[in-house]
């Protein structure tokens, strides 16, 4: 079998569930078994919010074969991710359950945000994204992902529950009273149209990138009319093109549809919602052509676990894409651009030279860095209490590349960042787990700091270089100006921001006056 790493992913969506084995030979992948099971979640779950006990138990014995798969093969590593029918679930947490008792893996249910992240990362391995301004969609069956890509950074990421299968139940019914479903289904999407117009407004989209199993089925409709243009595995077709094929597909019923175009019955009737959605968001970014890479999350999330295993910049490129997020959200909120980098650097710092006392690792490294840049966005309410508006709105946002549990715990640093500290008269900070308990009170101590070390707002102190000692850690900070400059409210702040620090560490916080 050798000894080369192999992989296990699952991609749970609304309409079906993928299953792959990959094998990897220094970021090189081949795929040994690829699987697509047409198990649809969210039919009950958009009518009714629970998954029922049928579908279950289909999906518990899927992972129970995905399970006896990977064992065949070899597979150490198994990652596994739900998303839009899995997000509303209210009995989701029963079918993670039964599926980590029965085949040993742990579905993560992530955020529409996390799936807007893996897309690009797909998108990439086919798709050059690194110059001009890019517009990736994908319409699954519960939601549709709205990524704009600009020289290789995502700008904005919005999911809109505007999927294929989640649209076709709930117009289901006022269809059966005989109105037209194409005419309510434009309807609906012109009531949501402002809202995704506002993202395309004044922009040039340069290219239109559509993933999806309904944009790949419609390629091949249009391919087989018509010629294709082709590029290292990428199709380039015509809207136009694809408008023609959606409006004589509504024309037919479904049987006709899966006779006369070979479609699959799960994919009969899903090809006309998303077809007009993909047609209305290339309307609206003003296009004419759409590339079809035939890539999906799953892809992504591969190339995520691959790039883990071998490529030792991954998690520099992670660090990159949540802090590109986090700048558009100090944009946004008209926070204070310098003092927000000045913060950054200064807490990067501290936490690289404080690494042998507080033990932490790259992942809080990054939530770090994410609350230094928004810890003040919530001036933008009040700048009374501002770090608590400022946890509000990090804890409201969508922020590529992080969790909503990393979210969650960046938007604790931020209220943390001044005033009370972590204590257990705090409901937020004792529900977490002893564990992140520990994270947030050590980079709270840090962040503390760095804000401190810029009490004035003004960019004096540049950089700074950590000491410790036996019972003391000195400061010596880097000035920016005059070399003759008082820190005195700078010396203040960090006896006063230090107690955290103290209390945690057992050493005294001094500032080392230049």
């Amino acid at each position: 079998m050798g000894d080369l790493p192999r992989i296990g992913i699952v991609d749970m969506g609304s309409n079906a569930i993928r299953f792959l084995v990959a094998e990897a030979n220094k970021g090189a992948i081949g795929i040994l078994e690829s699987h697509r099971l047409p198990v649809r979640l969210g039919r009950d779950v958009f009518h009714t919010g629970q998954i029922p006990e049928a579908t279950l138990a289909d999906v518990v014995d899927a992972f129970r074969r995905f399970r006896a798969t990977c064992d065949r093969h070899g597979v150490r590593h198994v990652r596994a991710i739900a998303t839009s029918a899995m997000r509303d679930a209210r009995n989701r947490d029963l079918l993670v359950d039964r599926v980590r008792a029965a085949a040993d893996i742990e579905i993560e249910v992530i955020s529409g945000t996390q799936e807007a992240y893996l897309l690009k990362l797909g998108v990439e391995s086919k798709v050059d994204l690194s110059s001009g301004r890019s517009l990736l969609v994908d319409v699954g069956g519960g939601s549709v992902e709205v990524v704009l890509v600009e020289k290789g950074q995502v700008t904005s990421a919005d999911s809109y529950r505007l999927g294929a299968l989640r649209m076709l139940e709930s117009l289901r019914d006022a269809e059966a009273n005989g109105e037209n479903f194409v005419d309510l289904l434009h309807k609906h999407l012109r009531s949501l149209e402002h809202r995704i117009a506002d993202r395309f407004e004044a922009l040039r989209i340069d290219r239109y990138v559509a993933v999806g199993g309904n944009i790949d089925s419609l390629a091949d409709l249009v391919g087989a009319r018509t010629s294709l243009r082709r590029t290292a595995g990428v199709d380039t077709c015509a809207l136009a093109e694809v408008q023609h094929e959606v409006d004589e597909l509504a024309k037919m019923p479904l049987a006709e549809r899966m006779e006369k175009r070979g479609l699959k019955p799960d994919r009969a009737d899903t090809i006309v919602p998303a077809g007009i959605v993909y047609l209305h968001l290339g309307e609206l970014a003003g296009v004419n052509d759409v590339l079809v890479p035939r890539v999906g999350i799953k892809d992504g999330l591969l190339t995520e676990v691959v790039q883990g295993h071998f490529d030792t910049f991954a998690a520099e490129d992670h660090v990159d894409v949540v802090l590109s997020s986090c700048r558009a959200m100090c944009r946004r909120f008209h926070a204070e651009r310098e003092h927000a980098e000045t913060v950054l650097t200064l807490a990067r710092q501290l936490f690289d030279q404080t690494k042998e006392l507080h033990g932490l690792g790259g992942r809080a490294r990054v939530l770090l860095e994410a609350a230094a840049l928004l810890h003040d966005v919530g001036v933008a309410v009040n700048n009374d209490g501002h770090h608590k508006h400022s946890q509000y709105l990090i804890q409201s946002s969508e922020l590529v590349g992080l969790s909503d549990e990393e979210r969650h715990l960046v938007g604790l640093l931020a209220r943390y960042h001044r005033k009370a500290p972590p204590t257990r008269d705090h409901e937020e900070y004792m529900a977490l787990r002893r564990r992140e308990r520990t994270l947030v009170e050590r980079l709270a101590a840090l962040l503390r700091l760095a804000d401190a070390l810029d009490r004035q707002h003004a960019n004096v102190v540049r950089g700074v270089s950590v000491k410790i000692r036996e019972d003391s850690v000195e400061l010596r900070p880097m000035l920016a100006g005059d070399p003759g400059t008082r820190l005195t409210l700078e010396a203040k702040a960090v006896e006063e921001k230090g107690a955290l620090f103290w209390q945690l560490f057992g050493r005294q916080v001094r500032l080392a006056m230049p």
